[in-house]
């Protein structure tokens, strides 16, 4: 499934939060303080968020282009020896 499923209920949530918070715009143009600080704090919040996912873009453009200009490397596991490792307590004898 490559759509998101999308709920009434989750739809009618989204459309009385934008609606709530469009009313609050409306009465912050009317020159309500409160308002105004509700929508300017809403407002920087959404600038944050914004500002958070160019940078995470950035970084993720950055970090594949150094994955794409980096040339493979052919390492063997630490792990994939012939032999088992050495032990550093050696096994006791029971009495």
């Amino acid at each position: 499934m490559l759509l998101p499923r999308f709920t009434i209920r989750c739809l009618l949530l989204l459309m009385t939060v934008s609606g709530v918070l469009f009313f609050v715009l409306s009465l912050a143009v009317r020159g309500q303080a409160w308002a105004l600080a509700v929508w300017l704090s809403v407002g920087s919040l959404l600038l944050a968020f914004l500002a958070y996912a160019v940078v995470f873009g950035l970084a993720a453009l950055v970090a594949s282009l150094r994955a794409v200009l980096r040339p493979a490397q052919q390492t063997s596991s630490p792990f994939a020896t012939a032999e088992p490792p050495a032990q550093i307590i050696p096994p006791e004898e029971p009495e």
